[in-house]
């Protein structure tokens, strides 16, 4: 028996014709703007948790589309893994208005260009904004292991 612990999860990329819809969510780490997603419940395929998350997470309901990429992260501190399937979605309702899950720690859900808000934007999500949102080319993988500093702070150390 390896000790990890791994998770599994999907999220989307919600594209209306210019932005991405993502969600300002607070973590004990930081604050940063994030693409919506969450851990699979039981019976649920991928593609339902991303449909599933979008809606809890922003209040606009989603059709999933094609398989954008996956993502595992690594934290050896505490020998946890996630295993992350992110699908490009459409809104059923373009005029949808977000509205934020605050009661998970979500302080906004907004339209947002992620290049322009790039500094504000999840290490993680940037890494897949820099692979996917120029050329839209699916099918990538990231590995990434997560460093955990003494003061609690996170790092990064992103591959393919």
């Amino acid at each position: 028996m390896s000790g990890w612990t791994t998770f599994t999860a999907a999220g989307a990329v919600v594209v209306d014709d210019v932005n991405v819809l993502m969600v300002h969510q607070r973590r004990a780490y930081g604050t940063h703007w994030e693409l919506p997603g969450g851990y699979d419940e039981s019976g649920e395929s991928l593609e339902q948790t991303a449909a599933r998350e979008v809606l809890e997470e922003t209040g606009v309901s989603v059709d999933v589309d094609e398989l954008v990429c996956t993502l595992v992260w690594e934290r050896a501190h505490d020998r946890r893994r996630n295993v992350i399937a992110y699908f490009q979605a459409t809104p059923h309702d373009r005029s949808a208005t977000p509205a934020p899950q605050v009661e998970e720690d979500i302080d906004a859900a907004e339209w947002l260009d992620p290049v322009e808000h790039a500094a504000d934007v999840h290490p993680l999500h940037r890494a897949i904004f820099d692979r996917w949102w120029r050329e839209r080319q699916n099918g990538f993988h990231l590995n990434v292991l997560v460093h955990v500093a003494p003061d609690g702070t996170q790092s990064y150390s992103i591959g393919t």
